[in-house]
């Protein structure tokens, strides 16, 4: 044997015991090229949807959905023109978290974002964890990681006793895998409500050149009778 010939023969078991990685060399190509990969986040929104629309459907169907909704619309009405942003009334913060959900529930995402922010930015948890959401089905992951921030600081305010609690903690994840699931075995409606609050709302987003501005006291009358069904 040559003096080569043993020099490869020496290197060739070194050269067998090492595995190539081919998924982190796409990785680091890709990475080279320009491309962005999808996120864990991004990955995640078609489930992020469905939970969505679970738990705007728990909000829609809560015993006192319909009231303080209507709540919601005499406060609007008391203090017409301005009610909403100028501080003229202490609004019925857990109505509007109902109301955006209903605009999701009924096809208005963007109506329901600004409502959503709205009843956030009173601190309703659910309104936070609901916007967590909403951005993480559209695979914005900057936007869903602060409102999840915001709903988990917001519940632990809510432990340490500033009156502002919900009935259900909207963060744990085996209450609403079983809604879901009830959801699916019972009722496969899940995208919208009913064909008579759809309609409601689709008055109210023509009124408003297709953004829903605010509830009515027909639409409150609406959701009465859709309570008393549910």
């Amino acid at each position: 044997m040559t003096t080569i010939d043993q020099l490869l023969a020496d290197a060739a078991p070194s050269v067998r015991e090492h595995h190539f990685d081919v998924a982190a060399g796409l990785r680091r190509l890709a990475r080279e090229a320009g491309y962005t990969l999808p996120g864990l986040e991004t990955q995640r929104a078609p489930e992020a949807g469905q939970r969505l629309k679970a738990v705007a459907r728990w909000w829609l169907t809560s015993p006192q959905a319909a009231a303080h909704v209507d709540q919601l619309v005499t406060e609007l009405d008391e203090n017409a023109p301005s009610p909403l942003l100028h501080g003229a009334a202490p609004v019925d913060v857990h109505g509007v978290q109902v109301f955006a959900c209903l605009l999701h529930l009924t096809g208005h995402p963007e109506s329901a974002q600004f409502w959503w922010e709205l009843a956030a930015s009173a601190d309703v948890r659910g309104a936070a964890y609901c916007l967590h959401l909403h951005h993480l089905s559209r695979g914005e992951e900057r936007e869903a990681a602060h409102w999840l921030l915001q709903a988990k600081r917001e519940r632990d305010q809510d432990a340490g006793g500033d009156g502002n609690s919900e009935d259900i903690d909207v963060l744990d994840d085996r209450f609403f895998k079983t809604f879901e699931h009830y959801v699916r075995h019972h009722d496969a409606a899940t995208a919208a409500p009913t064909a008579d609050l759809d309609a409601e709302v689709d008055r109210l987003a023509r009124e408003d050149d297709g953004l829903v501005g605010r509830p009515d006291q027909q639409l409150a009358e609406r959701l009465h009778a859709f309570a008393s069904r549910h």
